[in-house]
């Protein structure tokens, strides 16, 4: 199943879950007007003799009822959403996670925040937070957020102190494929409807406690005892009924659960090309001495988010997540459940993968001697090879081993001083101010001196210290840099990416004209730390049809071709202006615009205002939808059978603002 495919499975899915919650309530709310007919109702009309079949139905009773559960059903679960809506920090904040900084000496610290880095650029996302759990012995994690945007990586102190890189890396990749799949939204959702039924048990037991027990002794008026007798049936209807709907939702979570926990395992093992280092992790979950449990109080609530069960016990109807043995078996199929087993081998698999990766290294900087891209580009793509524009797209939400291989490459390539910034929240902000510093001098100084005015002297001069740096640094690393100052951005507080964001808008408008290249540094780095700090939830989806937006492809897809035209120009060749009208013909032809396509003489004009509304238009369309445009960009930026790094790199950033990461540099036929 493909990216898109798995997003529109999800989005039917929510909706299904959605029709049987609601048949939940629906259920209870009939349940519950039942009790209080049968309790408050048909006894006093006995009495009178006027019991008739209309005694069963009361309008302004079951009117009554309805809304009663409604109003405390709903509210709980929007109260619970809304708690949620600072996303994944929120969750690792309520498990007791500490932040963990880029500068960090820890050494299990380091190397955790090494993988993660490498994963998101393999991922083709912004770099998430990590969260350590420091008082959980057990081996577990967790991947939160709703979106790859604002989502956060959580993991227990016992994971980073005994696994080692293999087992954390399959343990990471695990937590990344939930991040790639759009689990984490859903999982969101199942938290909040799961309190709203929880509400009515709890009120039922309050009930119970306050009509029961011993305060009917002390009335000596019977119609008061039969009153409050009446009440205590009420309140065990309640608790009745709220249990019978905790189960049936208990029951959604965890078989919804267990089968994305297979699909995650599976992307994992695609992602890392190293089943065994999964496997091993779950391994070790069945031999440690704190298996994968997790004490805090908010474990139940979340159970369905972490890597492994929460607790340690036999699965049952509501375990959320698979049995060791047969998760495991679906990895290994030679396991036969003997975890001590794996302990005995485990050194000798270790020092095996260690040297199969010292030969691997040997043979790329073999490769790098002999072209100066190999290191970052596998020999399929060095070699030059046809691109397919389908090629491209099969790499969307699906990283493989050689992504983190080149991810690493390029880390390495970064110059150190870069690097060293990216990893600071405060000179982070230098990265990006640096980025942005325009070629032509006389705008250049008026930059600086509006950088100077809003933060600080001590702000230009780390971006002037910055500057040759960044000035020397090659196309290619351009989008892997945003992405890699965005985790260190998010340590900003609100009033310092309030006045960080002001800036960066100053520096983009103080010519009064956006380049291509300012319009997806603005777009992409801002998109995702306004979710981080502005909490923005997606939008719901609205368009369903490509049909529905004709001047957004049209738009969009005249700014790809910009793109192909500015990437000719910059590697000094003449851009030839017919192939690339005809491959946007082309292009808007498979985005489902034949008639626009044959129509259109000339491509069209655009601006960044524009391109901004087209971006926020198209992240409202379905998967479907995104998958169309993309097929489209793609059909337009390979039509010649070649990828500039300036087209390459406009389209991962339009395909990551519409949550659909492209991993680093995965294209077809480069030309350099």
């Amino acid at each position: 199943m493909d990216f898109f495919a798995a997003q529109e499975l999800r989005r039917k899915k929510t909706k299904w879950l959605v029709l049987l919650y609601a048949a939940a309530i629906v259920a209870i709310i009939l349940g519950i007007y039942a009790v209080v007919v049968g309790l408050f109702v048909l006894p006093t009309q006995s009495r009178s003799g006027d019991v008739s079949i209309e005694s069963f139905f009361n309008p302004t009773i079951f009117l009554g009822v309805a809304v009663a559960n409604l109003v405390l059903i709903g509210s709980a679960s929007l109260m619970k959403i809304m708690e949620l809506r600072s996303g994944g920090s929120h969750i690792a904040a309520q498990l007791g996670g500490t932040l963990v900084q880029p500068t960090t000496t820890d050494r299990q610290e380091k190397r955790l925040l090494n993988i993660v880095e490498e994963m998101a650029l393999a991922s083709g996302i912004s770099v998430p937070p990590v969260y350590i759990m420091n008082e959980e012995q057990g081996i577990n994690a967790f991947a939160a957020g709703y979106t790859p945007a604002d989502a956060v990586i959580g993991v227990n102190r016992g994971t980073i102190d005994q696994l080692n890189r293999d087992e954390l890396q399959g343990v990471i990749a695990h937590e990344f494929s939930h991040i790639l799949n759009g689990d984490m939204r859903l999982n969101i959702k199942l938290i909040g409807w799961l309190c709203g039924i929880q509400l009515l048990a709890t009120i039922g037991y309050f009930v119970l406690r306050a009509f029961g027990g011993g305060r009917r002794r002390y009335s000596s008026n019977n119609d008061s005892n039969k009153g409050a007798g009446a009440l205590m049936l009420l309140g065990i209807a309640l608790l009745i009924f709220g249990w019978i709907g905790q189960f049936f939702a208990n029951l959604i979570k965890a078989s919804i659960s267990r089968q994305r926990e297979y699909l995650a395992d599976a992307s994992a093992v695609q992602f890392t090309r190293y089943p065994e280092g999964l496997s091993g992790a779950l391994k070790l979950i069945g031999v440690s001495a704190h298996g994968s449990r997790v004490e805090s109080e908010e474990a139940a609530e979340l159970s369905h988010m972490f890597f492994a069960s929460h607790f340690s016990g036999i699965s049952n109807l509501f375990s959320t997540h698979p049995p060791l043995v047969p998760r495991i078996q679906k990895l290994d199929t030679q396991f036969d459940g003997d975890f001590q087993g794996y302990i005995e081998v485990r050194e000798l698999m270790a020092n095996v993968r260690k040297k199969a990766r010292e030969k691997q290294r040997e043979q790329q900087e073999a490769l790098a001697d002999l072209n100066p891209i190999g290191k970052m580009f596998p020999p399929e793509i060095a070699a030059r090879f046809p691109v397919d524009p389908a090629l491209l797209m099969a790499t969307i939400g699906a990283p493989q081993q050689n992504d983190v291989d080149r991810s690493k490459a390029v880390i390495q390539e970064i110059a150190e001083p870069i690097v060293q910034a990216a990893h600071d929240a405060y000179s982070a902000r230098c990265v990006a101010f640096a980025m942005l510093a325009s070629d032509t001098p006389e705008l250049r100084n008026q930059q600086l001196s509006l950088l100077s005015s809003r933060e600080g002297v001590a702000t230009l001069a780390t971006t002037m210290e910055l500057l040759p740096h960044i000035e020397a640094l090659k196309l290619i690393f351009r989008l892997p840099v945003m992405e890699m100052i965005q985790g260190s951005l998010a340590n900003l507080s609100p009033q310092q990416y309030s006045n960080f964001r002001g800036t960066v808008v100053g520096l983009v408008d103080l010519d009064n004209k956006t380049s291509l290249f300012e319009f997806v540094i603005r777009h992409h780095l801002l998109m995702h730390l306004d979710r981080r700090f502005e909490v923005q939830r997606p939008p719901r989806v609205q368009f369903t049809k490509a049909s529905q937006l004709p001047r957004d492809f049209e738009l969009m897809l005249s700014a790809f071709a910009s793109a192909s035209i500015t990437g000719s120009v910059l590697e000094d060749t003449e851009p030839d202006h017919e192939q690339v009208l005809q491959a946007y013909r082309l292009a808007m032809q498979v985005g489902g615009f034949g008639d626009a396509a044959e129509s259109a003489a000339e491509l069209r004009s655009w601006e960044v205002a524009q391109l901004e509304q087209c971006m926020t238009r198209l992240h409202r369309a379905s998967p479907e939808v995104k998958k169309q445009f993309l097929h489209a960009a793609a059909t337009l930026i390979t039509f010649d059978h070649e990828i500039t790094i300036v087209e390459a790199e406009f389209f991962r950033a339009v395909a990551e603002s519409l949550d659909c990461p492209v991993p680093l540099l995965a294209v077809g036929r480069l030309k350099m």
